[in-house]
């Protein structure tokens, strides 16, 4: 069904990728005016394809994952924002480059971090001032989300942004992530570099409750049962044995493809962990982001439960909709709602990750007297489809266009004092594709080097 060799994938995502239609981060949010289309019948189909022949198999895999969650959520009441895994930059620093082996061990579990103090503070706060400048030189010139009162604006190339994408200690706690992930030795990875990927920015005003983004999960939604690659990243899910699920391998996940429906909101790379760097003070209710915090039990259940014999021959992936994030709402995922909590108290230069899986929303009020404002930034290792992404994004890049995974609004193009490749240093060279990558030690697996090879073609340096 629907199947294309990665070739003609990366065509058909060239092709759509230049041509995505104007919008705002509402576009792949269904409770936000994301627009809702019906399932193709093939998909019925699928579904039968993909589960065990024998009903009883995922019927009894899927009550020991609700009552996996019956036993998870006494301490999760108890302890609430304080189960996030929280980190000082230092100690990653201290361990070269890596998080303490307990914390690696809570990440794993939790699927989220707070890691202190990856950007000083000074010049976290100096990014919002910078961006409000930027913002005031083009008044009336760049619009977000909800256009009458922007909170998330639809801008790219500030100098900020691109500074704290290729920040030195920003690479070293996205670094730290990747290696909490694993591939088959041949895999075509290189978990020891990331590519930036240009997003976002929030300026979330005191008192904002439009903002508020239901639970979902981005990366696509219908895709991971569609695209036969991504599928297999949840084999032990769909077999029901979800407790054997590893949601840190990546050997399947550097050819799955995450956006079959040019949705302008859609993501095709890699990103193993989303993140946010905070510009301001961020306490627990001041719209800051949500979690559950039980990584596998979450997916297990939102993939599982469209194939158990109460759904099986009915065309509904219960919350998957073509060109939207995967919808996680209450009637259907109560034990994911239920356990739902907020990111702890940041400070500046605070970030905070989640796993690419993790079910997260925003609060639904910044009910604080400062506003909650983040760079979205996240962890995208060196793949093939990550390279191929950051060749079209250097284009975007060089020509002020908004990047190819967002809205085509191309705001900032006439803006002179956005960053260009003129204005910026090496080491944001390097992150956005523009200069190689220096040779690898001899130590490196054949996957690493088949991915700097491939990376350097794409690129046009070999």
């Amino acid at each position: 069904m629907m199947m294309m060799n990665a070739q003609q994938q990366q065509q058909q995502q060239q092709q759509q990728q230049s041509i995505k239609t104007k919008g705002d981060i509402s576009s792949v949010f269904s409770h936000l005016g994301g627009k809702e289309t019906q399932l193709d019948p093939r998909l019925l189909a699928l579904k039968k394809e993909i589960a065990p022949k024998d009903p009883a198999i995922l019927n009894a895999a899927y009550q020991r994952l609700l009552e996996s969650f019956e036993k998870e959520t006494p301490e999760i009441k108890q302890k609430g924002s304080s189960i996030v895994p929280q980190v000082e930059f230092e100690e990653i620093q201290a361990n070269n480059g890596r998080f303490p082996t307990n914390i690696e061990a809570e990440i794993r579990r939790r699927g989220c971090v707070v890691i202190r103090n990856v950007i000083p503070e000074q010049e976290a706060r100096g990014y919002k001032d910078q961006i409000k400048s930027y913002l005031a030189n083009h008044r009336g010139q760049v619009e977000g989300f909800p256009k009458n009162d922007p909170q998330v604006w639809e801008l790219y190339w500030s100098q900020s942004q691109v500074n704290a994408r290729s920040h030195p200690r920003f690479e070293t706690a996205t670094l730290a992530l990747n290696q909490l992930w694993h591939a088959q030795e041949d895999t075509v990875i290189d978990l020891s570099k990331n590519v930036g990927y240009c997003d976002r920015l929030r300026i979330r005003n005191p008192g904002d409750q439009s903002f508020a983004l239901q639970e979902h999960v981005d990366s696509g939604s219908l895709e991971r049962w569609q695209d036969p690659e991504y599928r297999k990243c949840y084999t032990d899910i769909f077999n029901g044995d979800w407790e054997k699920h590893d949601s840190f391998d990546a050997t399947h996940r550097v050819e799955a493809r995450m956006d079959y429906y040019n949705s302008p909101g859609g993501c095709s790379v890699f990103r193993n962990f989303q993140g946010w760097i905070a510009m301001s003070d961020i306490k627990t209710g001041a719209g800051t982001l949500r979690v559950c915090p039980l990584l596998q039990q979450s997916v297990a259940y939102f993939l599982m439960k469209p194939l158990i014999e109460e759904y099986i021959d009915k065309n509904d992936y219960i919350g998957a909709l073509p060109g939207l994030c995967q919808g996680i709402g209450k009637t259907d995922y109560p034990h994911i709602i239920d356990n739902m909590i907020s990111m702890p108290d940041v400070r500046p230069g605070d970030a905070v990750f989640w796993h690419c899986d993790q079910v997260h929303a925003v609060e639904q009020k910044n009910d604080s007297e400062v506003d909650s404002s983040v760079l979205y930034i996240p962890s995208a290792p060196l793949c093939r489809i990550n390279s191929e992404y950051l060749k079209i994004q250097r284009d975007a890049f060089e020509k002020g266009l908004t990047p190819p995974d967002f809205p085509g609004n191309h705001f900032e193009e006439t803006f002179d004092d956005r960053a260009k490749p003129s204005t910026v240093n090496d080491i944001v060279k390097l992150n956005m594709g523009l200069i190689p990558y220096p040779e690898l030690s001899a130590d490196a697996t054949e996957g690493q080097k088949k991915a700097l090879a491939i990376h350097h073609k794409i690129l046009g340096f070999a």
